[in-house]
């Protein structure tokens, strides 16, 4: 990777992270987008990796946050989860 490069995921996951934790939207709103465009990547490409690094940082930070200021209703977070994962499924094969 050329320092360019670097720096423009740099600011991507940067623009990413803080609008992810200020506002809740998705990350991949922004990174997608920005691998597609900026940096030539396939939009499979740019979705898997944006899959990759979402799935960490947002859960335990953004969980975490929110939890501890009682902001979590566990009993639908656990119907919407088992139903994404049916979703997200459904999603993953109609993708390709």
């Amino acid at each position: 990777m050329n320092p360019q490069t670097i720096m423009y995921l740099s600011m991507i996951g940067l623009m990413a992270g803080v609008l992810s934790g200020f506002v809740g939207v998705g990350g991949g709103i922004i990174i997608v987008p920005a691998l597609v465009f900026l940096l030539g990547t396939t939009q499979h490409e740019a979705q898997g990796t944006s899959l990759f690094v979402l799935s960490m940082p947002v859960v335990f930070f953004g969980l975490l946050q929110y939890w501890k200021t009682g902001n979590v209703n566990w009993k639908f977070g656990l119907v919407i989860a088992l139903t994404f994962l049916i979703g997200a499924w459904i999603g993953s094969k109609l993708s390709f």
